[in-house]
């Protein structure tokens, strides 16, 4: 970016980076799909990188990032890319992470899913599909509690019913 006192390079960006997901409130940074900004002067590339390719909020992230960089520059050009490097639960921030686990979202990223309210191991997994395509609904046996799991954009294993119990393959 170019310095210039008369051009706020910087509120454009701040204003970019405070915006957040549609479904859950954590930014799209901290969620790991802000993956760049270049703020040139009559224009801004934003370059994300979506939890499902399929993500039905694509449209609504991107009219939220041109809404608020428009907000700070009326008459600013805004493009709006995605990537089609798949997301990965690594991609959010130890900030996303504690933000995903106050409101109920498990950490994917590690290899054992634990209950975000209760710490427990003694959780399953409730079926292939959630509330939406980037969310896999999980019940903890110790609390009784019920919470996502982010899907990434990598196949997940499927949830296989056997003899009324859920289990993973």
């Amino acid at each position: 970016m170019t310095a210039d006192a008369a051009f706020p390079f910087a509120d454009v960006e701040r204003a970019v980076r405070k915006v957040e997901d549609p479904e859950i409130p954590i930014t799209l940074g901290d969620l790991g799909v802000l993956r760049s900004i270049d703020v040139r002067e009559d224009s801004l590339r934003v370059v994300l990188r979506p939890t499902r390719l399929g993500c039905p909020a694509r449209d609504r992230m991107e009219r939220d990032i041109a809404d608020a960089a428009r907000r700070v520059l009326p008459a600013l050009r805004v493009d709006v890319e995605w990537e089609a490097e798949p997301w990965s639960e690594s991609d959010v921030t130890s900030t996303g992470r504690a933000v995903l686990r106050a409101f109920g979202y498990a950490d994917g990223t590690t290899v054992e899913t634990e209950c975000p309210y209760c710490g427990s191991a003694a959780v399953r997994a409730d079926g292939s599909f959630g509330g939406a395509l980037c969310k896999l609904p999980w019940t903890c046996r110790a609390c009784g509690s019920t919470f996502d799991v982010l899907r990434s954009t990598a196949v997940a294993a499927p949830v296989v019913r056997r003899s009324g119990a859920m289990s993973h393959e």
